[in-house]
């Protein structure tokens, strides 16, 4: 049967990298196998204030596509390239790449992403390595 959500009343709410300076972002995880019974994707929205990011990070065995709904944001690969990305563009991440999300310009960065196969979030603390 087709499930039919609210993000902001539905959504499981997580909170990730609030120890961390800088690394703080909202998740609303709204489809896995626990949430509405999905056998293939984990799909989401992550809100970044202006100035905060996530850490560089991975998701093995998945591909990632990421729509910016709202904001801007600077994408970042591990050899330092980096794209500036506006509402409407979309990423799409292979199966293992490492990558980098930051919110730039003057409102938060709405962030729609989605994972298959399932995958994992990234940490919630920031790597010093």
């Amino acid at each position: 049967m087709a499930k039919f959500l609210k993000t902001f009343r539905d959504a499981e709410q997580i909170w990730l990298g609030l120890e961390d300076e800088g690394m703080r972002r909202k998740v609303f995880r709204l489809i896995n196998h626990d949430l509405v019974g999905s056998k293939h994707f984990t799909m989401g929205v992550t809100i970044f204030e202006p100035g905060e990011r996530c850490q560089m990070h991975n998701h093995p065995g998945s591909e990632e596509i990421d729509y910016i709904l709202k904001g801007r944001a600077l994408a970042i690969d591990p050899e330092g390239n980096e794209t500036i990305l506006e509402a409407n563009d979309v990423m799409f991440i292979p199966e293992g790449e490492f990558h980098q999300h930051v919110s730039i310009g003057d409102e938060p960065l709405w962030l729609l992403w989605v994972y298959t196969p399932q995958g994992n979030l990234p940490p919630a603390k920031h790597s010093k390595d």
